[in-house]
């Protein structure tokens, strides 16, 4: 699609593009085309002639560009672009048929949004404001079983990035609910269909290949929630968009510069006309689906990816606790039941994936070190941020950290602080020990040698680099969170298995006393 001067034959992607000016002036009729420009064409068989080396060199200049204009528009938005185009070039790649859902997490104004309809503005986008997973394939009532097919939704966003701008209401409701909801996204997330049967219309669905993307915004994801995933082993990845540092004087200057530059309306499309550009070399360039040179991927690199993957499945595994004595202990009595740990080979192959589309960023069909930028901040946001932050504190001790230290830095109670240190023990994560201390015994983690990458010079260099981004300003959990996570009348757990609540006999448990 083009517009198009009718008295003066200019030809320009958007209608606000200063080729226009004068014809405005002038009252000239503007047209919207459909096919391509004469410019497009000119532009996507320039691309098409260019040899490998050339291409991939414009392509990352064009990137460059793209990263600027972002960065101008809408400051610290460029890296959640680059991860949110990393999902959606997975469409371009010959045999992925896994959906990838990366949801971007985040304070009310750090322009999640934003993100989203700047990615929107591309080809095969779908845009749904409002949706629930029965839409994927519909058994409602009011419409005969003939028509259904014209108003489900996994057949209009097969192939294509489904772009939900809210998704709070997905993730709230009763627990009933929820574990419906959940278990029927996990299926459809396979990328292979889904077939539903109901009392009305009988069995309905499809089967095959009906992969998607997915990419989706909400303000953070409570606790109820994390268990449900790691219960379910949903198929959802996320990541975590930092809230503004700025002093209040800076942020003040902020707000003043954007009030006398351009409008929010002109900055969004001027990063729309930015990403259209960028994505069109790779349109052009791919005509048709890439296919991939599995012989020039990095061993190292694969190896990498498969440890972010084990150590995610850790990090968000479940670990049911109870309290094991009603007298006051001081809240370090407990009994741990067996975690539910995710199989790692799963997210392994979403990780890979998400590299991939990384590399096609940058005209590669292969892996390198530099995927890895959008493979860690994702997986370490992709659980819980107190367990995720007890591992970076972890990480930052050389892989040991005391009691004392635990509760010196993170500022929590001691009953908390061994607890959280019992459960990265349970979830084979560390290695445990007690020392003499000054006036008690001071309990050690140490982590394990299988996960020593993570306190590698290379690892701690790739989350200097990315602290921005792993660190959200308000990082400790709420009230209100933490007592979504102690109450002892949490009704989701009742369903999956609870924490603090209805003791285990013994011969269940694996007990663990401070």
């Amino acid at each position: 699609m083009y517009y198009q001067c009718t008295t003066c034959d200019f030809e320009a992607e958007s209608i606000g593009d200063d080729v226009f000016v004068d014809c405005k002036a002038n009252n000239h009729e503007i047209l919207e085309m459909s096919g391509e420009s004469t410019q497009q064409r000119r532009h996507r068989q320039e691309i098409a002639e260019l040899p490998s080396d050339q291409f991939q060199e414009k392509l990352q200049q064009e990137f460059t560009h793209l990263k600027e204009v972002i960065e101008h528009d809408f400051p610290n938005r460029s890296f959640a672009i680059e991860v949110g185009l990393s999902v959606k070039a997975q469409l371009k790649i010959e045999g992925i048929t896994q959906v990838f859902v990366l949801i971007f997490m985040g304070m009310p104004s750090t322009h999640k949004s934003t993100v989203l309809e700047i990615i929107s503005s591309l080809e095969d986008c779908y845009v749904s404001d409002s949706f629930t997973p029965k839409s994927f394939v519909s058994h409602s009532a009011n419409s005969k079983k003939a028509d259904l097919a014209k108003v489900d939704l996994l057949p209009r966003i097969r192939h294509k990035t489904l772009i939900t701008a809210e998704l709070a209401p997905m993730f709230s409701g009763n627990p009933d609910d929820l574990v419906e909801r959940f278990g029927m996204l996990t299926r459809i997330l396979d990328g292979r269909g889904f077939k539903s049967d109901s009392g009305i219309h009988g069995q309905r669905g499809y089967s095959g290949d009906y992969s998607f993307m997915w990419l989706g915004a909400i303000v953070d994801i409570p606790h109820r929630i994390w268990k449900l995933i790691g219960n379910l082993g949903a198929k959802m990845y996320f990541l975590r968009l930092a809230a503004d540092r700025k002093s209040t004087n800076a942020k003040l200057e902020e707000i003043k510069k954007n009030l006398k530059d351009d409008s929010y309306t002109q900055r969004l499309e001027s990063s729309k006309q930015a990403i259209k550009r960028f994505w069109s070399f790779i349109e052009n360039r791919a005509e048709n689906k890439i296919e991939w040179d599995a012989e020039n991927n990095s061993d190292d690199v694969f190896d990498k990816i498969i440890k972010l993957a084990m150590l995610l499945a850790k990090l968000r595994a479940t670990v049911p606790t109870w309290h094991t004595s009603d007298s006051d202990s001081g809240g370090t009595n407990y009994n741990y039941e067996m975690p539910v740990i995710e199989d790692p080979s799963r997210a392994s192959s979403a990780f890979y994936n998400l590299a991939r589309g990384h590399a096609i960023l940058f005209g590669r069909n292969y892996i390198t070190n530099d995927d890895l930028t959008v493979v860690i901040p994702v997986a370490l946001s992709s659980a819980p941020k107190e367990r995720v932050e007890l591992f970076k504190l972890l990480i930052q001790n050389n892989g040991k950290l005391t009691s004392a230290d635990f509760i010196e830095t993170a500022k929590v109670s001691r009953a908390t602080a061994l607890k959280e240190m019992k459960i990265l023990n349970i979830l084979g994560l560390v290695d445990e020990s007690e020392e003499e201390g000054t006036t008690k015994p001071v309990k050690t983690i140490m982590l394990k040698n299988e996960f020593s990458y993570f306190i590698s010079d290379e690892f701690k260099g790739y989350l200097r680099k990315l602290d921005y981004l792993l660190t959200p300003k308000n990082s400790k959990l709420s009230p209100k969170e933490n007592l979504e996570k102690n109450t002892l009348s949490d009704t989701l757990d009742e369903h999956l298995g609870s924490e603090d609540t209805n003791p285990l006999p013994p011969s269940a448990s694996l007990e663990g006393r401070a």
